[in-house]
């Protein structure tokens, strides 16, 4: 069976990240205003996508006087399944030629190394 978080698009991240950062339950209208400036989406296009992340189950709604929407997963549940996602299309599942693809191709700063270098040691210690 498909996971809905994998069929998440870029336009209903930008909605789930606003509700992540906010941490609070948010109506339609408190999207919209967040979204002035960042995008020039109309009204009917945010309420698309808000029905859009509800019927998936990836945000949940609740109705007081109007409805109010929460994020039903974490960004850490959805950086998972990006990367599964990522591994399996691009580097045939092999987690070595991603970190290599990004080693060799000069994404990763010495900072990022030294930081993934102590990541490493702190896991090794452990186990």
């Amino acid at each position: 069976m498909d996971n809905p978080i994998d069929k998440i698009t870029d336009s209903e991240l930008e909605i789930l990240k606003i509700l992540w950062v906010n941490e609070s339950p948010m109506t339609e209208k408190q999207i919209r205003d967040t979204l002035k400036g960042r995008s020039d989406w109309k009204r009917t296009t945010i309420q698309t996508l808000v029905k859009r992340l509800v019927d998936k189950g990836i945000i949940l709604k609740d109705k007081k006087n109007i409805f109010h929407y929460v994020p039903a997963v974490t960004a850490s549940e959805l950086a998972k399944a990006r990367t599964e996602e990522l591994l399996a299309k691009v580097f045939g599942g092999n987690a070595k030629n991603l970190v290599s693809s990004m080693l060799n191709n000069d994404i990763l700063s010495k900072d990022d190394l030294d930081d993934l270098k102590n990541f490493w040691q702190d896991r090794r210690n452990d186990k």
